[in-house]
Order: C-alpha cells, then structure tokens, then sequence
C-alpha cells in the first residue's frame, strides 16, 4: 500500500471521508465522484481515494486530495490492503461506491476493528445486476447484498426509486436510508457549453439535429431510438440527423442497422467525448432512449445547458428528474413510435431554456455535497 500526497509533501492529517470504489473511465459516474471528492475537499475536508488500479481522472481531483494506492489484488483479497489501511488511518467515514466496494468494507472494517463509519452510495437499482444471473445466482447476490447492506451506517440512494428498492429487499431500517441527487452539475457547466465544437452538422443550416450521450450497449437502447429516426422523417416528413456520442460493443450493430433502414447520412457515431456540452448546446433536442437508469446524468446535464429533452419512462430516473413530465415528454421503453411523436412535438414546440434548466437545481454540485455531509454527521 502506498499513499501518494496529491498536494503538499509529507502532509499529516486525520482523514474524514476516505472514498473507495473510485471508478474511472468514460461515463457519467466518473464525473460524479469527481464532483463529490472535489466539492468535499474544497469544502475543508481532509480527503483519502483509495484504489486498487489507476483512474486517469485522478489528475482532476483537487489538489489537496490524497491518493492512496491499496495495491492490485485477486478480488477475494482486496479487502485486507483496505483493512491495513482502515487500522493505520481510522478514517471518520468510508464512503463506497460499488456492490464489490460495500463488501470489501463490510469485512474490511471487521477485520481491523476499525470504528469507521460506512456509507454506501447506491447509483443504479440492485435489482439490475441480479436480473441479469439466473435463479440461484440471482438469489445469492441478493443475499450478498442484504448482508452487506443490514452492516452500513447509511445508505444514499440518488432516487426515490432506488431508496424504496433498497429498503424493500434489504429490509433494513428506512431511517438509515436517504436520498440525495446526484452532484452531477458542476458550476461552470455553461461556460463549458459555449465552447466551440467543429461538427459540420451544426454549422450546414441542415435538418434539425437530435443528440444522444451513452455507451453502445443494450442498456441505453439505441436500437429504438434508429428506428424512431426512420419514423419521424416517414410518418411526420421531419428528416433530422442523429448524433450519438459513446463507444461500445453494439457500435457495428448500430452501423447496420443505420444502413438498414435508409439513415446511413443521417446517423453519426463520433465515439467518446469528455466533453459533451457544446454538442449539447447546439443540439434541436437530446434524447434519452434507455431500458434501465440509475439517475441518468446526461439527462441532468442536458436539462442545465438548456436543451429541450425526450425520454423513455425507464426505471429509475427520469420521471423523477423530468417531474412526470413536466420538463419533458416521457414515453414507454421500446416504443419506437411514441419516442418519434415525442420527438417531432419536442422539435416543433421546444420548453425555453430558462424553464428547462429549473429542472437541474436540484442536481447543482454544491448543495448536494452540502446535504452528504448533512447526512454523514461531518457538516
């Protein structure tokens, strides 16, 4: 285990909130813990991120924030390094972030008799990883997490949805169940928006164009969203283009599938990019097509630049963040037709921007730093 200082040499510090499960790579959970960690140390907290391999957005971490590298290790071992590092640094608060993270601190904290607290930090339904094994690997995550779950000081769920699931399968005591939105929505989100982006699309005067932010993969649905495209310019006569910003395994599926139904000039697959804003900013309308979401962080982020939205009615977000609609149409997941009449009656009579981005209040980073450290005892 090696600590490496992410500001002065040598510094001393008890340490308040350690982070643990700190998960790189492109995806909106890595602005979001980039969001907590930063906004809870610039707040005056002494700040640990453990990891067990290298994120390449530690390098936006603040400054004063210290990495803490617990080493590779197989994955029914990774909780000893956290242990040593438990009894050596007693942290206030361990905050975790992934299903395998909240297990490696159960036993973690047992094994070194540590008196930290632990919080986990629900983003997605539980269900979503048990539907996905069969019956009896179904049960025994469920079991797994009800265990692990029962152990936690506080749970912090950013849905309502999500806070009911873990209470119903869990069982434990809603009083230790609270939820908080996301920190997705950093203050200079704007700023940001008005950079310049060279995609020719938006500098043609074409057809409108319709964005989308999302992993190729079954999750975000894309397929719907294709055909939805094919719809809105055969039944409506609206023939906008489509740009979808992600990488992924279904990338060659999308392709054919583009080429399939006539809309291979109209669809385009730029791949990743960290900076979404501008695109956003430019967009007619962003859509979100997805089968399953925690508190989808692209939707908020669209919401704060301003774009008008569409989303599917999937579980669990986006009713919550769109208020039942209010901020934007909702249609049912897999519904290619209702997604293209969304669309085509988001285009032609869009919310203003001022009154879409009412919506991303709640989601601004500060304030719900602000209400984790409420909830953790540190405020």
């Amino acid at each position: 285990m090696s600590s490496i200082p992410h500001g002065p040499e040598g510094m001393e510090r008890r340490t308040d909130i350690a982070f643990y499960g700190f998960r790189g790579g492109p995806g909106g959970i890595s602005k979001v813990m980039l969001n907590l960690v930063n906004e809870t140390s610039m707040a005056g907290f002494h700040v640990d991120v453990l990891l067990h391999s290298d994120a390449p957005e530690t390098c936006d971490l603040d400054p004063k924030t210290r990495i803490i590298r617990l080493g590779r290790a197989p994955a029914l071992g990774r909780f000893l390094p956290l242990a040593r590092y438990l009894a050596s640094n007693g942290p206030r608060v361990l905050l975790s972030n992934r299903e395998w993270a909240n297990r490696n601190a159960v036993l973690a904290r047992m094994a070194s008799r540590a008196g930290t607290k632990l919080v986990f930090r629900v983003g997605n339904p539980p269900s979503s990883g048990i539907k996905k094994r069969g019956a009896l690997k179904g049960w025994l995550r469920r079991l797994s997490i009800t265990a692990t779950y029962q152990r936690a000081g506080l749970v912090i769920a950013n849905s309502g949805k999500i806070a009911e699931e873990v209470r119903d399968m869990t069982g434990i005591d809603p009083a230790r169940i609270i939820r908080i939105p996301n920190p997705t929505v950093a203050e200079d989100i704007l700023e940001r928006s008005s950079r310049p982006v060279s995609h020719r699309w938006f500098h043609d005067k074409g057809p409108p164009v319709v964005l989308a932010v999302g992993r190729l993969a079954k999750q975000k649905d894309f397929p719907t969203l294709l055909v939805a495209m094919g719809i809105l310019g055969k039944m409506y006569g609206l023939h906008a283009r489509l740009i979808i910003l992600g990488e992924g395994n279904e990338r060659e599926k999308l392709g054919d599938m583009a080429r399939s139904l006539g809309l291979e000039g109209a669809i385009d697959l730029p791949g990743f990019v960290p900076d979404p804003f501008p695109y956003m900013a430019r967009a007619s309308i962003f859509v979100l097509s997805s089968a399953w979401e925690g508190s989808p962080n692209v939707l908020i982020e669209a919401l704060a630049v301003g774009v008008p939205v569409v989303s599917t009615d999937c579980p669990s977000g986006p009713r919550e963040i769109l208020q039942g609609g209010r901020y934007g149409r909702l249609v049912p997941v897999g519904d290619s037709e209702a997604l293209a009449r969304a669309m085509f009656e988001t285009i032609k009579a869009p919310h203003p921007p001022e009154f879409l981005r009412e919506a991303a209040e709640p989601f601004r980073s500060a304030a719900c730093v602000r209400k984790y450290l409420d909830a953790m005892g540190m405020a």
